[in-house]
């Protein structure tokens, strides 16, 4: 849920009344999950609406969906592995529907696997190299923003950098 909860507030704010409707959820358990987010830095309050009396809380997802390794390292293990099930769930979603639609077949596209052996020192450093690569891709994407909305198309970019089963280590 909290996974679900953070991909939305990634792409829009929201109160937890308009994720509780869109997820099919009940109020109490998206509100209980959203303050969990709120208190491990995920999500922000951007600003209260009165609303039937009461007031109405809209979130957003700080600073940016991807978590940097300091906000990653502080979730809870349990909620690591949902927003990496979601995360890997959405690119898969995402991939099928651009293969169906023969997008893949663009000579632009850039697909490559690269398994490696690396000792711990070498995955850190590969790791940093991917966060440093991470934030270009951001300052790419508002420099497009920041042209305008004339030839802008969607596009995505996964990167996945994980040990592979059968490690000992």
């Amino acid at each position: 849920m909290r996974a679900r909860i953070l991909q939305r507030l990634g792409e829009r704010v929201a109160s937890p009344g308009d994720l509780a409707v869109e997820l099919g959820a009940p109020l109490g358990v998206v509100s209980y999950h959203v303050r969990m987010l709120r208190d491990y830095d995920c999500v922000e309050l951007v600003r209260t609406e009165p609303r039937r009396g009461a007031l109405q809380h809209f979130y957003k997802a700080t600073a940016r969906p991807t978590l940097d390794e300091g906000q990653w390292r502080t979730l809870p293990s349990g909620l690591r592995g949902e927003l990496a099930g979601e995360t890997i769930q959405e690119l898969v979603t995402d991939l099928a529907a651009a293969a169906d639609e023969g997008a893949l077949e663009d000579p632009e596209v850039v697909l490559a696997r690269t398994p490696l052996e690396l000792d711990e020192k070498a995955f850190k450093k590969l790791n940093k190299l991917l966060a440093k690569t991470q934030e270009q891709v951001h300052a790419i994407a508002a420099e497009s923003a920041a042209r305008g909305t004339d030839g802008v198309f969607a596009t995505e970019l996964g990167l996945l950098h994980f040990k592979r089963a059968g490690n000992d280590s």
